[in-house]
């Protein structure tokens, strides 16, 4: 796996994901693993980068995952090698918009790729 690939955590997961060794994302300092635990929250993980959202588990279903009331699926399944190009992330860069609100001046922030 090439050094770009591993900078991109979510095209790494996917890569580990398809090799089956997805318990090498934990930081090997982390001595007192529960490793089905850490399966089962990197498994939830990919659950909500799949491709189409409509494939994704809900808030409820990840809740029932979490607490043991439901199984994840099994893997593989499709995950985006990337987020979405609509997806805002935080950057050291800041756009902010104004608009009118009950003749209110409001300020709202959104971040920007840089």
């Amino acid at each position: 796996m090439s050094e770009f690939e591993r900078a991109n955590l979510i095209s790494w997961a996917r890569q580990l994901a398809y090799n089956g060794r997805l318990l090498e994302l934990v930081d090997p300092s982390i001595h007192s693993l529960d490793k089905d635990q850490a399966l089962l929250c990197i498994t939830i993980a990919l659950l909500c980068l799949q491709r189409s959202p409509s494939k994704r588990s809900t808030m409820k279903e990840i809740v029932d995952m979490l607490s043991g009331e439901a199984e994840p699926p099994h893997l593989p399944f499709e995950f985006s090698p990337s987020p979405p190009s609509n997806f805002l992330f935080k950057s050291r860069k800041k756009a902010r918009t104004n608009s009118c609100q009950n003749g209110e001046e409001e300020k709202k922030a959104a971040y920007i790729i840089s």
